[in-house]
């Protein structure tokens, strides 16, 4: 009885840990202190590398406000790196100045397909509306780039 009660007791809280029951759609989302995730109760846990990350419960850009998509390379200190960049629509560009201006030294997650890629600090605020994503390996900038469209063509 005692091992039931303990696994029921897990499994109770693997689940507010990592709630299966929210929607978590590709976007950017302000990532939130530990401190204040615990006092918030519709916020989202994903993993990130070996660490979780709290978000907030909507994203603040979403694939509707991409208005370009596009993959390619560049040398940034002598190493060839991939590249995915991203450009927003106007309101969208706006809406990320504002957000950005607020938020300087708190972090911000790009999710694709419910995957954390990117969590980056926000040291100025972003006001051309381009975010650049990047990596060492082509095939997964693809991957992210492939997603995003998949996730613009259904809205």
């Amino acid at each position: 009885m005692k091992t039931l009660i303990l696994f029921v007791s897990i499994l109770i809280t693997s689940i507010n840990i990592f709630p299966q029951n929210k929607t978590i759609e590709s976007g950017l989302y302000l990532v939130i202190s530990k401190d204040s995730c615990k006092k918030i109760q519709n916020n989202i846990k994903i993993k990130y590398g070996s660490d979780t990350l709290c978000l907030e419960q909507k994203p603040e850009i979403t694939v509707g406000d991409i208005e370009s998509l596009n993959t390619g390379t560049e040398i940034m200190d002598g190493n060839k790196i991939y590249a995915l960049n991203i450009g927003l629509k106007e309101s969208a560009k706006i809406k990320l100045k504002e957000i950005t201006e607020k938020n300087i030294g708190k972090r911000m997650a790009l999710v694709i397909d419910k995957e954390v890629v990117m969590a980056a600090m926000i040291r100025d605020p972003v006001t051309n509306g381009r975010l650049t994503v990047s990596g060492a390996k082509a095939n997964e900038i693809n991957s992210w780039a492939g997603k995003l469209r998949e996730a613009i063509d259904k809205k």
